[in-house]
């Protein structure tokens, strides 16, 4: 078990075995479809591409990924989990919200201005329109992840009458959107590189703080 990016002990990886996602070989393709899909684009990759840029076969990638959809999925699943750790991540309902939310929202951000996040999103931006398929997976591997993660926190919260959601969802996805922008943006149009900590910690307590302002308990 491993404590969270800020050392705070109120959210913790849960390490676990997955066989399938272990193997050298799946492993080697999901490497090398990252790396053509950042360099040449979604569409311009085939099947065929990433199994020469693994040195596998075509039929094993296949065996591990029925589509490039899918495999693309598993991209950005590698990419949040290496990141964030949101696949094992457990948020402690006994701690103060200030204190989780905080956590939460720093992990978020170290993932979605990293470099290999703002490419992987300019491809989706870019080609989305001709692969409909490619949007929907970013959007289900991405921000339906980080509500998933964050909604039952806020239930409990507000349950406990720490604080006052009635939507929990819809405060979650609030929330996301409130630590994104403008320094996500900004990564995206190249304005500016990735955020330094400082930037990140003080833009995180300015969100959190107006977030808990609004879903304070009456």
């Amino acid at each position: 078990m491993s404590e969270a990016i800020t050392g705070d002990k109120v959210l913790t990886d849960q390490t676990s075995e997955k066989s399938d996602s272990s193997s050298p070989k799946r492993a080697a393709i999901v490497c090398a479809a990252a790396d053509l899909f950042l360099h040449s684009g979604y569409g311009a990759v085939s099947m065929d591409n990433i199994a020469a840029e693994a040195e596998v076969s075509k039929r094993t990638v296949y065996s591990h990924f029925p589509g490039k959809d899918v495999l693309f999925a598993a991209v950005m699943t590698n990419h949040c989990n290496q990141v964030s750790g949101i696949d094992t991540l457990q948020l402690d309902p006994e701690a103060e919200p200030e204190v989780v939310l905080s956590d939460l929202g720093t992990r978020f951000l170290l993932l979605i201005t990293s470099e290999q996040a703002v490419a992987l999103f300019r491809t989706v931006v870019a080609e989305a329109g001709r692969f409909p398929e490619l949007g929907q997976t970013f959007y289900d591997c991405g921000p339906t992840r980080w509500v998933a993660a964050l909604s039952p926190y806020l239930a409990e919260q507000d349950r406990r009458g720490h604080l006052n959601v009635p939507d929990v969802d819809a405060a979650a996805a609030f929330l996301l959107y409130r630590l994104k922008d403008p320094l996500h943006m900004r990564c995206i149009l190249g304005v500016q590189e990735t955020p330094s900590d400082t930037e990140i910690r003080e833009h995180v307590a300015a969100a959190v703080a107006g977030f808990l302002k609004i879903y304070a308990s009456a």
